[in-house]
Parts: C-alpha cells; structure tokens; sequence
C-alpha cells in the first residue's frame, strides 16, 4: 500500500510539472488570481520590519510575487521552483533553484529573513509538514508569508455535483485549521481568508482557463464527456449576466519566527 502511494505522487508530480512547463510561456497572461494575491502579500510586507537576511520565493513560478516583493523591499529574492520552463520566465539577473518543494531544502538555506510562497502549497504532497520545514529555515524575526487555496474553493462546483449525483474531480485543498495547527498563537500574525470569483461564459471557458495555467491536474481522476455535459448542464448561472462563476476562498497566512 505504501509504495502504491509513493507510486502515484510521483505519477502526480510528474503531471504537475508537465502542465506547468507547457503553460510557462503563456502563463502571465492569463494568471489573474495569482497577480491579484502577490499584490496583495506585496502590501502586507510594506508594513512588516523583514530582517536581514536571505529572501526566498518558493514555487515561484514565473516570478509574480518575487518581483511584488523587490519592488516593496528593494532587495532580491531567490526564485525556487520545480519547473525550469517556469523559472525561465523570470529576470535572467535574479537568483534561481531548481528544486521539488516536496523534498528537504538544500542545508545551504537557513536562517532566511523571508519565505514566501504564493498558490504553491496545495501541489505539494504534506503541506502541514512541509511549511514546518519552511518555518525552521527562518533566523529569529523572520518571516513566513504564503497564500494558498483553502477547502472551502469551488462550491458551485461541489453542490453541482452532489445534487446531480456526480463525481468532483476538483483538488482537495487545504484545510486551513490543519495548515496553522502546528504553529502557537504568537507566532501567527494574520490567518485571514478572502473571497474571489471568477465569471465565465460557460464552463467550457472555466476549464480551458485552468488548463492556460497548468493548473488542469487532480488526483481525483478526469470528468468523463458525459459528466462533463451534465455538469455544463446544471452548473448554476448567474441571473442577470447569464455568466457561470467560480468561487475560490483563499487563506493569507503570516506567521513570525519568535
């Protein structure tokens, strides 16, 4: 059982990374929630005292947060990222690691000033876990910042299916509760969660617009034509613009090393 665990993660990652290294050059184009929330972790550092110390960016992507932050901090960051095709996006001058998020970070980095991520941790296998690893690596007053996608995304999505007696092939995301779990009160000083939706035409476009970001995988396995059609069929529309939303609930979490 273990191994047939090990096996799919890998199988996982592997379609991860693919979808992300395909959509790498397109990627800025259509990434709107994600520009949307590295500006806003941009202004939540305009009034946090980072120490000094090394500045890090992980899942970094094409570099949207990475430069949010250089902008407010005037100081670079390291870009780490598992797809090299996305780490190509950003500045040629700037500092990048190739590097799997799921595994131990290089020993090289420790003490860090500032951690960041942005819509990375739900790819990972152990988020709980692996954010603990992060937190280690920070010096004392230093920082880690992450948005993330919690469990409560995508109920037009959830209801649809459960009324129509189909399968959700969604990620499971987060829990947030579980997220900050392993961390005391003082340490966490913002756990706040933010409503965003999108409005398309038609599902159609809503799933064509994952798949523009690489963000088409799930471990839960592909909707079949049929499925597919009846949830077109049944997902509810907005009454005045005729419009099909998605709904994501996104947690900011800022956490201190004392």
């Amino acid at each position: 059982m273990v191994s047939l665990i090990i096996m799919n993660n890998k199988i996982w990652l592997k379609e991860i990374k693919n979808n992300f290294n395909q959509a790498a050059s397109d990627y800025k184009d259509y990434c709107l929630i994600q520009k949307y929330f590295a500006k806003k972790i941009g202004n939540f550092i305009k009034d946090l005292k980072i120490p000094n110390g090394e500045l890090f960016d992980f899942g970094s992507g094409t570099g949207l947060l990475a430069d949010e932050i250089e902008i407010v901090l005037k100081r670079n960051l390291c870009r780490v990222d598992f797809c090299n095709n996305m780490l190509e996006m950003n500045k040629k001058s700037r500092k990048k690691l190739l590097w799997d998020l799921n595994n131990d970070l290089p020993s090289y980095i420790e003490n860090c000033a500032l951690i960041a991520s942005n819509f990375c941790i739900h790819w990972l296998n152990e988020p709980e876990k692996i954010l603990k690893n992060w937190f280690h690596k920070l010096r004392t007053g230093g920082y880690l910042i992450i948005s993330y996608p919690n469990s409560n995304c995508f109920p037009e999505w959830k209801k649809t299916c459960k009324n129509n007696d189909l399968k959700y092939t969604g990620l499971d995301f987060p829990n947030t509760r579980n997220i900050i779990r392993g961390f005391i009160s003082k340490e966490i000083l913002l756990s706040e969660n933010y409503i965003y939706q999108e409005n398309y035409a038609n599902i159609y476009h809503l799933f064509r617009g994952m798949k523009n970001i690489g963000a088409q995988s799930t471990k839960s396995g592909r909707t079949s034509v049929t499925d597919f059609k009846k949830l077109a069929r049944y997902w509810p529309k907005d009454n005045k613009t005729d419009l099909v939303k998605l709904t994501w609930e996104v947690n900011i979490l800022i956490i201190k090393k004392i």
